[in-house]
């Protein structure tokens, strides 16, 4: 075989195997992603352990679930701000407000229930190497 029919072959390949991705994409598209802040997708994943842990935590249990999500107690302050705080202290445990609830009710509303799972690279989340300020998207 001259190299001449040997490029011909491999472009038949390849031919062949763009051919079957181009109607695989129209059967299954791709995912559509949106994008959202990763400090807001931060504070949302704080809240939503909170909610899956029954809606209250321990101190150390709180510090924890920060860490994982690329927060500190020190910053954890607007967790507790003002009137649409969305957790509080209450009887030595930190529990999720019902603003809190709310606010990521919408959260879930808008992204979806599996938001945490459609993250195009979860591992921003907790890696302070991205910024609050940087985008992350989410499969919907």
């Amino acid at each position: 075989m001259d190299e001449l029919e040997r490029l011909r072959q491999i472009h038949r390949s390849l031919s062949d195997v763009i051919s079957q991705m181009e109607a695989e994409q129209r059967i299954s598209p791709s995912p559509v992603t949106r994008t959202v802040r990763l400090g807001d997708a931060r504070s949302m994943a704080v809240l939503a352990a909170i909610d899956y842990a029954g809606g209250s935590v321990s101190t150390v249990e709180f510090e924890g679930i920060l860490a994982r999500f690329g927060r500190t107690l020190r910053g954890a302050g607007g967790f507790f701000g003002g009137a649409g705080a969305s957790v509080r202290r209450e009887q030595g445990r930190l529990a999720i407000t019902a603003a809190g609830t709310e606010t990521l009710g919408k959260w879930t509303d808008r992204y979806g229930s599996g938001w945490m799972d459609g993250l195009m690279y979860p591992e921003a989340l907790s890696d302070r190497a991205y910024p609050d300020s940087s985008r992350i998207a989410i499969r919907e």
